[in-house]
């Protein structure tokens, strides 16, 4: 019995990622000198191979970065693997140098986003330039995302 419920741990633990991460702030848009509230968000679900992740990151001047799949022609979530209480997204183009590894990890109902080498946020991506996704913490939230 002890043996099955150690077996059963990563998967209790899989299950408390799914949800909404979201955080509202003020934004100061530079050319009309006005602040404007807006929410950055990551919405997390489990998939029949992994997970799905959509999300939207609010910077400088509204700028904005959009999680999703990198597929040219595509919309829809971005595919993520379950590694160590974590999510990983890999995406690698040598021809062009491009090396993409974006992590999330969670811990105490916050989610941090990880882009190890700015990759995903400058070549998969659509990210604006005032905004990025390394060290991007979002707290869990009991509402759905926007």
């Amino acid at each position: 019995m002890a043996i099955l419920g150690l077996l059963c741990v990563p998967y209790v633990k899989a299950d408390s990622i799914d949800g909404c991460y979201l955080a509202s702030e003020n934004i100061a848009n530079l050319s009309s000198e006005e602040q404007e509230v807006r929410s950055s968000y990551v919405s997390v679900s489990r998939a029949a191979s992994g997970y799905s992740v959509e999300g939207i990151i609010w910077g400088a001047n509204l700028h904005v970065c959009h999680i999703a799949s990198p597929i040219e022609g595509g919309d829809g979530p971005l595919r993520m693997d379950y590694v160590d209480n974590g999510l990983i997204y890999n995406h690698d183009e040598a021809e062009y140098n491009i090396s993409c590894e974006l992590e999330l990890s969670f811990e105490n109902d916050v989610l941090t986003i990880t882009d190890y080498n700015h990759h995903c946020s400058r070549y998969v991506f659509y990210c604006g330039a005032r905004v990025g996704l390394d060290r991007v913490e979002l707290p869990k939230v009991e509402q759905a995302c926007p």
